[in-house]
C-alpha cells in the first residue's frame, strides 16, 4: 500500500515537472528575453539621451562662443567707433576752430587784405592773363580801408576800380571775369590748405602713443 502511495507521489511529482518545463520554463524564457530586450531598449535609450544632451550642450557652448565673439567685436567696433569720434572732436575742436579762428582774424586786417589783393594781382599779370578781375573781402572790413592801402596802380587793374564786399569771415576771393577763374583765398579754403599740413604733427602729437 505504501508503496503504492509513494509510485503515485512519484507520478504527480513527474507531471508537476512535465508541466514547469512545458509552460513554467518558456515564460521564464521569454520573461528573461523581454528582459533583456528591455534593458538593451534601455541603454540605447539612455546613451541616445546622452548623445542628444552632448549635442545639446555643444550646440550651446558653440551658441555662447558665436554670441561672445559677437558681443566682443561689437564692443571693439564701439570702442574703435568712440576714439575716432573723439578723433574728430578734438581735432575739430582744439585744430580747425582754433585755426579757423586764428585765420579768420588775421585775415581781417585791411592791410594783409591789401597786400593778398597786391599780391594776386601781380601774380596774374606775371602769368600773361588779362587783369579783367574783382576782388572781394570780408564784410567786416571797410572797402576804403584796403583801397587807400592798395594803391592806384592795383585799383585801375580791378574792374570796380575798388575791391568789393562778400560774405567771407576773413581773406580774399579774386574772380577773372573772361576766363571765368575764382581764386579762392578765403579763410575757410586757407583753413583746408592749412590743416592739410598741420594735421599730420597735429596727430602725432595728441594721438601717437609715446
Amino acid at each position: 500500500m505504501q508503496q503504492a502511495v509513494e509510485s503515485g507521489k512519484d507520478k504527480v511529482k513527474k507531471i508537476c515537472e512535465i508541466l514547469r518545463k512545458e509552460t513554467l520554463e518558456p515564460a521564464i524564457g521569454e520573461a528573461k528575453g523581454i528582459l533583456s530586450d528591455a534593458k538593451k531598449n534601455a541603454d540605447q535609450i539612455v546613451q541616445e539621451a546622452k548623445n542628444k544632451a552632448a549635442k545639446l550642450i555643444g550646440d550651446a557652448e558653440r551658441e555662447i562662443e558665436k554670441q561672445q565673439t559677437i558681443f566682443k567685436a561689437s564692443l571693439n567696433q564701439g570702442a574703435r567707433q568712440s576714439i575716432e569720434w573723439l578723433k574728430q572732436e578734438i581735432e575739430g575742436r582744439l585744430l580747425n576752430q582754433n585755426l579757423s579762428e586764428m585765420i579768420a582774424k588775421s585775415t581781417c586786417s585791411p592791410q594783409v587784405l591789401a597786400d593778398m589783393v597786391t599780391a594776386v594781382v601781380k601774380a596774374v599779370e606775371d602769368e600773361g592773363l588779362e587783369t579783367d578781375l574783382s576782388a572781394i573781402i570780408p564784410s567786416a572790413v571797410e572797402a576804403h580801408a584796403v583801397n587807400e592801402l592798395l594803391g592806384k596802380e592795383v585799383l585801375e587793374k580791378l574792374k570796380e576800380k575798388s575791391v568789393l564786399i562778400g560774405p567771407k569771415k576773413g581773406g580774399i576771393e579774386v574772380k577773372l571775369h573772361k576766363d571765368n577763374i575764382t581764386i579762392d583765398l578765403s579763410e575757410s579754403a586757407l583753413l583746408e590748405l592749412m590743416t592739410r599740413y598741420v594735421r599730420k604733427d597735429f596727430h602725432q602729437f595728441f594721438f601717437t602713443s609715446k
